[in-house]
Parts: C-alpha cells; sequence; structure tokens
C-alpha cells in the first residue's frame, strides 16, 4: 500500500495492476484522478456477476 498525506499527490502503479484509492482519515475526499491507457486494450474486465 501506499500512503499521502493531505495535500500531496502520488503516482499510481504500472500497467495492468489494478488499483484502489479510499480514505483512511477522518475528512472529506477530493480526489482527481487521472488514467493514461491504450485504446486498442480495454479499460478494465468485464464483471463476473456469479
Amino acid at each position: 500500500m501506499t500512503y499521502t498525506e493531505a495535500g500531496m499527490t502520488m503516482t499510481g502503479h504500472g500497467a495492468d495492476t489494478p488499483m484502489e484509492v479510499f480514505n483512511a482519515g477522518t475528512t472529506d475526499l477530493d480526489e482527481l484522478a487521472i488514467f493514461v491507457v491504450d485504446a486498442n486494450r480495454p479499460f478494465s474486465s468485464p464483471a463476473s456477476l456469479d
């Protein structure tokens, strides 16, 4: 896991690595996420509803 303090930035993980963002603090989370993706590949894998 990577932790970032309020007001700081961080870079994401490398290609093909899932990422989850959550707020472990006591205030509301304001987040801006930008993804650079390969247009020739799917953005995510299909959901399984089993």
